[in-house]
Parts: structure tokens; sequence; C-alpha cells
């Protein structure tokens, strides 16, 4: 059994259970192996769920960076709700996406600096890229506001939001907050007030 097919398996259990909520066991059962089989790719549940959470952020930067890429010169108010979208929409059937918001927001007490460090990368690279955009967005003068970093972390904050009622809430109010802070949000870049 490759180390793929048990990162997998890990990938779905932490998603749906959480770090608490699954075990090695759990992973070496959904797999068809034996738990002491994993000690052969990997050290224990740490080291799993470390591997994941590192491959996890490589993949959706690559996917961030991708967006950017193919959306960047759609108008802001198309690029950016399509981000948003994709985020809302991802979240139900993609594991790795929901692994990721459920690690972050709630990660393992003993594993709690070392999620955040990678997390903190993660946005930090994210927010760059985005800036590029909001930058553009400036100078184009497709928004009010002058301040292009202002207009991406409050972007980045709407962003985690929504992440937050994916988690803690439902689908159906996380639609309903995403799209009153999406007006609201819209509204201020392109209010007459450029502070």
């Amino acid at each position: 059994m490759s180390a793929e097919y048990i990162k997998s398996a890990a990938l779905k259990l932490f998603a749906e259970h959480g770090y608490d909520g699954t075990s090695l066991a759990s992973i070496a059962e959904v797999v068809g192996i034996k738990k002491q089989s994993i000690y052969a790719h990997f050290q224990g549940k740490d080291d799993l769920f470390l591997s994941l959470l590192k491959e996890t952020f490589a993949v959706e930067l690559a996917r961030e960076q991708t967006f950017l890429k193919n959306h960047f010169n759609a108008p802001l108010h198309s690029f950016l709700e399509d981000s948003l979208a994709s985020f809302l929409s991802r979240f139900h059937h993609d594991y790795r996406l929901k692994f990721w918001l459920r690690v972050t927001f709630l990660p393992p007490t003993k594993l709690y600096d070392q999620v955040n460090l990678m997390l903190n990368n993660y946005i930090l690279n994210v927010e760059s890229l985005y800036l590029e955009r909001f930058k553009a967005a400036v100078d184009h003068q497709e928004i009010n506001i002058q301040d292009a970093n202002k207009a991406n972390l409050a972007f980045s904050a709407l962003l985690d939001s929504v992440g937050m009622e994916l988690i803690y809430g439902d689908q159906e109010r996380a639609k309903e907050k995403l799209a009153a802070s999406w007006a609201i949000y819209w509204h201020g870049l392109n209010s007459t007030l450029t502070t």
C-alpha cells in the first residue's frame, strides 16, 4: 500500500472528523491495512497530518496562482466574485479545502505552532498575489479606494468570515452572509471616500 492511498484516506477523515477525531487505526481500516503498516511511510499521526497540511497549502497556493493567471484581466468585480463563489462551492465536495479550513480554524493544540506557521506563510503568499490585482484595480480606476493593501486585507477578512461560517454554520447561512458582506464590501470599495 502506497503513502498516497494512506494520505487520501487520512485527508477525508481529518476533513470530516478533525485531528482529534481521527486515529491511525481508523485510517488503516479505511485503507484496508494494519495500523502498523502506516509506520512504513509515516512516523506517526503527527507526521502524516503535517505532511498532508504542507501538501494542502502547496496545492491551494498553486490553485490560487492559476486562478490569478487565468482571471487577472477580468473586471475586478467578476474576479473577486468568482474567487468567493469558488471558495463557497468547493467546501462540500473538496476534501482538501474542508481539511484546510477545519484544521486551520481548529488546529490541534499540540501542533498549534506548526499549523499557524504554515497558515501564516500561506496567507502572506496569497495576499501578495491578490495585492497585485488590487494595485491594478487602483491604477485602472476600477475602484475609488486608493489603498490597495486595505482593499486586499478586507477581502482576506471576508474570505475568513465565509470559512468560519462554513465550519461552524451551514452552506445556506454562509451564502446569506457572503451576499450581505460582499454587497457592503463592494460598495465600500466604490464609495467616494478614498482613505
